[in-house]
């Protein structure tokens, strides 16, 4: 890749555009994925631990994490730039006006669900990743989210990448130029449907708080016994 390209996508707004698309879509497929990773939670803490110790004995794991940074970053230093542009040369009364042309809350609050997605996945990171992970992953999780304080702070971030990633994930395609008057419905669908997914996080951390999984547990138990 010549910096004569890297330069032409950071330095042109077609470009700059581009770029927050495309690692739009990427994120969008992470987040899919890390919820499915989540979601083993319910089978258990062997199957969990299991699925986790496995990703953490992969070698190539602090490059794929290294990659995922530059992919965040790089999509927040392209999209803040992006809006930033756009607000500094939408007319008078821009705002207003989109408003009345059917804007929706998630595209009026981009940048702001941006931020706090930003602060969640610091407060995320400093709570799983960078401390002691010796009394094992599921302990570690389910007992962040016997907490109300997190759980309240897991659900915001939820409801912060549905808002997201209800505009996001369709602007994105618009954006590469696949927008058609026969998929585009399609596509403003499918991102609906990624975005609500991501209501699954949510759901988690609501599930452990109430202990449900101890009931579940208890409810084996007695099963087995009998």
């Amino acid at each position: 890749m010549s910096t004569t390209f890297i330069k032409r996508m950071i330095l042109t707004s077609i470009g700059r555009k581009a770029v927050m698309a495309v690692t739009g879509l990427m994120l969008g497929g992470f987040m899919l994925f890390h919820l499915g990773e989540n979601m083993l939670l319910f089978k258990g803490e062997v199957a969990f631990n299991n699925w986790v110790d496995f990703l953490m004995a992969n070698p190539l794991l602090p490059l794929m994490e290294f990659g995922l940074m530059l992919i965040f970053l790089a999509h927040i230093f392209t999209g803040t730039w992006v809006r930033l542009e756009d607000w500094l040369n939408a007319p008078s009364g821009y705002e207003a006006r989109n408003w009345q042309g059917g804007r929706t809350i998630g595209s009026a609050t981009m940048l702001y669900t941006a931020f706090l997605i930003l602060a969640y996945l610091a407060y995320h990171l400093l709570t799983f990743r960078f401390v002691d992970h010796s009394i094992g992953f599921y302990q570690m999780v389910t007992s962040a989210f016997r907490s109300p304080v997190f759980v309240a702070i897991y659900v915001g971030g939820a409801v912060a990448l549905v808002l997201h990633l209800s505009h996001g994930l369709q602007s994105a395609f618009q954006t590469l130029g696949v927008n058609h008057p026969k998929y585009t419905p399609f596509i403003k669908i499918g991102g609906w449907l990624v975005a609500i997914t991501m209501v699954g996080f949510a759901l988690i951390s609501v599930y452990f708080l109430m202990n449900l999984d101890i009931k579940a547990a208890e409810a084996v138990y007695q099963v087995t016994v009998q």
